[in-house]
């Protein structure tokens, strides 16, 4: 919905420009033509917001109210004090599903880019929780979106960083490289340090380069990162992201959140997978990058080069087998 579209509704006009005049305002159309007053709360183009600020001057259950507004103000409450969704009707569950998916993603799509008080700050906070990880909405651009906002606006975000990388899902690292490009250097700045635990971004000498770095990295890794659970916001040197590099070495998928492969291997990959795992690390950085690069130049030669044993491999690539304990 188009921002000028919302400002159609004059409650949404009022909040932006006198928002200490929108409750006796409301409360005088609604003494005067209650008909309009209440679709003015119930048209579509209204913005949360104003509902958060006129929520003392409404019930969840007012006959007068459709159930977006109903269930966003029982939202309210379920954060703040506790209480139910305000559904009395007996719809189907699928129904009842979406229509609090509804109304739970028009509070974060027109209520995030606002800081209007502590309470209203917890609520946008526990309801893109819920999106997220209650019903696996995906809100992740959206979270992302968010997190720097309030960055920028030195409020409350760590939740939410929490909460966004358990989803355990890369492509929100996406969504915070996109912020390398801004324009603000507050939101590029954070960008690089959000993404920080990556060497290819770390070490470049400017934003447009980092940005191509993270392209590089991700489209070289993105299928093997595993999710660790470090928080790199809060913990200085904090890495959210690892490189399953067994599973790069061979060109098999991992869950992002168990580390495990989700494809299964031929014979031959197992007992190489093993011999993989004995090697001291560096040579595992090195051989899992250079199988990956031969599989994309040479997809061919790279399927009969997969299934030698790793010395063979290893002298292949000029790589000779260092010895010693994997640290």
């Amino acid at each position: 919905m188009e921002a000028d579209e919302n400002q159609k509704n004059p409650l949404n006009q009022l909040r932006r420009t006198q928002p200490d005049q929108l409750e006796n305002a409301w409360s005088e159309w609604r003494r005067t033509d209650q008909r309009h007053a209440f679709e003015l709360i119930n048209d579509p183009q209204l913005e949360f917001p104003v509902l958060f600020m006129l929520k003392d001057q409404l019930q969840e259950r007012d006959s007068d109210l459709e159930l977006r507004p109903r269930i966003a103000l029982s939202q309210i409450q379920n954060v703040l004090h506790g209480a139910d969704l305000g559904i009395s009707e007996g719809a189907p569950f699928p129904d009842q599903h979406d229509l609090v998916v509804g109304s739970l993603l028009w509070i974060l799509d027109t209520g995030w880019k606002n800081i209007i008080s502590t309470d209203y700050t917890q609520v946008i906070d526990q309801t893109a929780i819920h999106v997220l990880h209650t019903y696996h909405q995906d809100w992740i651009k959206g979270m992302t979106n968010l997190i720097f906002y309030r960055y920028k606006n030195k409020s409350q975000r760590h939740y939410l960083i929490s909460a966004l990388l358990d989803t355990a899902n890369p492509i929100s690292l996406i969504y915070q490289a996109n912020f390398l490009l801004s324009d603000q250097s507050v939101e590029s700045d954070y960008a690089r340090r959000m993404l920080g635990f990556i060497p290819e971004v770390r070490h470049t000498p400017d934003n447009e380069t980092a940005f191509l770095s993270f392209e590089s990295w991700y489209e070289e890794n993105e299928h093997y990162l595993v999710y660790t659970g470090e928080t790199n916001d809060a913990v200085p040197g904090g890495r959210p992201y690892r490189i399953h590099y067994s599973a790069k070495y061979l060109g098999k998928a991992v869950n992002a959140k168990s580390g495990e492969p989700i494809q299964e291997m031929l014979p031959g990959e197992k007992q190489n997978y093993t011999d993989f795992l004995k090697l001291p690390a560096r040579v595992q950085v090195s051989l899992s990058s250079g199988s990956a690069r031969m599989r994309k130049q040479q997809p061919k030669s790279w399927r009969a080069w997969i299934n030698q044993p790793i010395q063979r491999q290893l002298v292949s690539l000029s790589m000779p087998y260092a010895g010693g304990e994997n640290p």
